[in-house]
């Protein structure tokens, strides 16, 4: 099956000057653990709920003072929609990353995580946490 078949969409995206605070906000509405980030309106980054309890909060950072561009992991790792289920599990095995954005022409079109993939391919749970 292929990653645009699993992907999950529509992906939520924020710019780079965005504060964290927004993205929180954001998080909490919609009920996502992460946000892909743009620079000129062009996928750069992600920031996840882990990354603001990380480098924000366990720092004493001021969340309203942190723009997410401060603490958002880059370069974006990515997979084209056209990719297989298995090739996404060992690239982001390879990568030890949970959340794959699916970008196609420069455009995040939708994200695949972990459970999307080890729920349809169990036999990477070893890989992904061992």
């Amino acid at each position: 099956m292929k990653v645009r078949e699993i992907m999950t969409r529509p992906i939520i995206t924020e710019d780079e000057d965005t504060a964290v605070t927004k993205i929180a906000e954001d998080m909490e509405e919609l009920g996502i653990g992460s946000v892909v980030i743009t620079s000129k309106g062009k996928p750069a980054g992600i920031i996840t709920e882990r990354d603001i309890a990380l480098k924000v909060l366990l720092r004493d950072r001021r969340a309203s003072e942190v723009k997410v561009k401060e603490i958002m992991s880059f370069p974006l790792i990515s997979i084209e929609p056209e990719a297989t289920e298995e090739e996404a599990c060992e690239y982001a095995v390879r990568k030890r990353i949970k959340r794959l954005p699916v970008v196609e022409n420069g455009v995040v079109i939708g994200i695949v995580s972990i459970r999307d993939l080890l729920t349809r391919r169990p036999e990477y749970v070893k890989d992904f946490y061992f």
